[in-house]
């Protein structure tokens, strides 16, 4: 690529390697965590017809490709590495032609958008608590469906530079250098979505604190008041998340994407910035939530035990009584 030095000019094999490897512990860890939280939610149905719980799933299927995308991603460079292969040359289009690189580019997008979904979900619940309760399901196809398409189309943009750009780079393929005004676009965008859901909940906070407020002085709460009560704790369980979206996502993602372009324009090298490791924190929040909502969501906490105690009592009772 011109203008581009080699890679071999900033290459150090034990840097690189630990930068490579430190994909997979992450991507692994989030893949699982939210494979749990999905399969949980699908397998019950109290869970999966809910609205908000619905949406939830969506962010969690968005979170799992993107950990699917860092762990295949961090296999694939790995192997590359010790195999001593940094100096074969891909073309653009063949680097995006990587799984992990168009998974990548959805999921940046759908992770984001969800998560500002969620908070606006979460917005209507409490603004509009009767109506929301009585929605059918087209306002679950509404909410997730808008945000996954808008994150297709605007993936699709990451194409344009890797089919039209002449010249190669490594067979590592390291995203910047595919589309490195996409790339920057893309995770600054995505920080900032996932901020603007953030900010949103200041009003959700405020307005949740009046309605509990007014639910405790009922002496006598009714069927819809208890719906209403699940509803905020939900509310209250995806703010706890938000916030730790703040720290875990949008900051280290704003900085690891400054510190990555900096670097690739104050060098002109194809080696990315150290700075880079700080996107695996949002593999450790998406892990961090699985916890999250087994702690505060009996339901959740019911499927998820069932998920491993019941599949080993039947195969108890199978192996005793064949």
């Amino acid at each position: 690529m011109a203008g581009v030095e080699s890679l071999e000019e900033c290459f150090y094999f034990r840097a690189e390697i630990l930068k490579a490897l430190a994909f997979i512990p992450f991507g692994f860890g989030s893949t699982a965590s939210n494979a749990i939280l999905i399969i949980a939610i699908l397998r019950s149905e109290q869970l999966r017809t809910r609205h908000e719980i619905q949406v939830m799933c969506a962010l969690s299927f968005a979170d799992f490709i993107e950990a699917l995308a860092t762990l295949i991603g961090g296999i694939y460079r790995s192997a590359v590495i010790l195999a001593n292969s940094i100096d074969i040359l891909f073309t653009p289009l063949q680097c995006m032609l990587l799984p992990h690189s168009w998974a990548w580019r959805w999921s940046d997008f759908a992770t984001s958008f969800m998560l500002l979904t969620l908070t606006v979900d979460r917005l209507i619940s409490v603004v509009f608590p009767l109506r929301y309760i009585a929605w059918g399901p087209s306002y679950t196809r509404i909410a997730i469906g808008v945000p996954f398409g808008l994150s297709l189309l605007l993936s699709l943009a990451a194409w344009y530079n890797p089919i039209t750009m002449r010249g190669t780079l490594s067979m590592l393929c390291m995203n910047v250098y595919l589309s490195p005004v996409f790339y920057a676009i893309s995770k600054y965008m995505t920080s900032c979505a996932t901020i603007l859901s953030i900010v949103l909940y200041i009003p959700v906070v405020y307005l949740i604190r009046n309605q509990l407020k007014i639910m405790s002085d009922k002496l006598y709460p009714t069927q819809l008041d208890c719906q209403r009560r699940a509803q905020l704790k939900m509310t209250i369980t995806v703010a706890i998340s938000s916030c730790l979206t703040l720290f875990l996502d949008a900051i280290p993602r704003a900085i690891g994407i400054y510190g990555t372009t900096k670097l690739m324009n104050d060098t002109q090298r194809q080696c990315e910035s150290a700075m880079s490791i700080l996107f695996h924190l949002t593999k450790l929040n998406s892990m961090i939530n699985l916890f999250l909502y087994y702690h505060r969501n009996k339901a959740i906490r019911d499927s998820i035990r069932c998920m491993f105690f019941c599949v080993r009592q039947s195969s108890i009772i199978t192996t005793l009584y064949p």
